[in-house]
Order: C-alpha cells, then sequence, then structure tokens
C-alpha cells in the first residue's frame, strides 16, 4: 500500500482526535430539547455518514424545517465540550516517525476551517503539517470537492497520496479522487460499516504506521 508514497492526508474528527463522545452527547442536547429519544454510541458509530444531514434525518429530526437551529444547536454543543477532546494517545509518535520517513502531511476536515485551525494549535500539533484544509460551515457536508483543490495545489501525484480516515466518506473521499485510502476503525464508524468499502482497515494509527514504515 505504500509504495511510491509521497504525501499522507488525514482525515481530524475521530482520527486524530477522540470525539465521537462528543458529537453523541452534542447530537443528544438536540434530541433531549425536542423530546426526542436519545441515541447511543452504538447506534451512532453503526448509521453515523456524510452529508449528516441524512444522518439527522435518519434520526428524526426535522432537517427540511429546523436545519439552520440543529447546525447552530449542535456547533454550540460541540464547542461547549471541545477543550476535553485530546489526541488519540498514538498521534504524535505516528506523525514522528511520517515525518521522519520524509512524507508530506496534511488534514482534511468536515470541520469549520477557522475552528479546525484553533483546535490544531490548541492540541500543538500544526507543526506536523504541510497543509490543514476545513470546510465553509458546520453543516457537516461533503469534502470531496476540497480534496480536489488540495490534489491540484500539493504538486503530488494523486497516485502517490494515502488518505486516512475514520468514516466511509473518508474511502468515498479518497476514491473520488485517486487516492488510496486506510480506514481507521476507532472513531465515527464501526469496523463493520468501513469494511463495505473493500479499503485497508487499521485499528489504530500505530497499526497502519508499522505497516507502512513495513513497505516504504
Amino acid at each position: 500500500m505504500a509504495r511510491n508514497l509521497d504525501m499522507v492526508i488525514f482525515d481530524w474528527n475521530g482520527t486524530l482526535i477522540d470525539d465521537v463522545w462528543l458529537s453523541v452527547n452534542a447530537l443528544n442536547g438536540i434530541m433531549e430539547k425536542r423530546k426526542l429519544k436519545p441515541i447511543t454510541t452504538e447506534f451512532y458509530r453503526e448509521h453515523f455518514c456524510f452529508p449528516a444531514i441524512n444522518f439527522y434525518r435518519e434520526i428524526s429530526l426535522d432537517v427540511n424545517n429546523d436545519w439552520d437551529d440543529i447546525v447552530r444547536e449542535f456547533t454550540e454543543n460541540y464547542e461547549n465540550g471541545v477543550d476535553k477532546v485530546k489526541l488519540f494517545p498514538d498521534v504524535i509518535p505516528v506523525l514522528d516517525e511520517l515525518k521522519k520517513q520524509g512524507l508530506k502531511l496534511g488534514i482534511l476536515s468536515v470541520m469549520e476551517h477557522n475552528t479546525l485551525n484553533r483546535h490544531v494549535k490548541t492540541l500543538r500539533i500544526a507543526q506536523y503539517f504541510d497543509f490543514i484544509q476545513g470546510t465553509e460551515d458546520f453543516s457537516g457536508g461533503t469534502k470531496t470537492h476540497l480534496c480536489k483543490k488540495i490534489l491540484e495545489q500539493s504538486g503530488v501525484g494523486k497516485e502517490r497520496i494515502l488518505f486516512v480516515g475514520d468514516t466511509f466518506h473518508d474511502y468515498e473521499t479518497a476514491s473520488e479522487n485517486g487516492c488510496r485510502a486506510a480506514l481507521i476503525s476507532r472513531g465515527h464508524n464501526t469496523v463493520e460499516k468501513l469494511r463495505i468499502s473493500g479499503a485497508s482497515i487499521f485499528p489504530s494509527l500505530q497499526n497502519l504506521a508499522e505497516t507502512l514504515k513495513s513497505e516504504l
């Protein structure tokens, strides 16, 4: 998988940061306000998808008439707990190792761009990345178009780029842009949901890094 690899692009939520619990809490705040049954972490990981509006519709939120309020409330609920979100324990060792191997590193996330940059700086890992790219707003849309933009600007052939994420949409983003994909199964989707993609799946970033090191 790692032969002729020059760049690794990471997803953020659920890939580098351990924030599934916060997303579930933020959603359940919305559900409680509307007197809807809360969701479990297991249900969330089994069903969550992008664009997020499709998932919100599945859990009975009125996205046709209440979408702007839902986005605003989720953002507020998430931001209220974001200071408690931590990197997965293996993130910094893996980033160190990949930089030693001479790879370019980047982040591509559906998190709003300015918020993403602040969060990366707060967690003190901005220095590892050649670029950090978020989306235009907080609506939980797709990032396929942003990946295309990054590839065009990178100067790196798409076949020499690995996209690392934790959701089926990360596989879609990589696949639609001609990149290879590696999926980490401890984030926002279960391993069973990820297997549908046919992509390489790893239980942790450390396991992925060990594979890359052996193949470079």
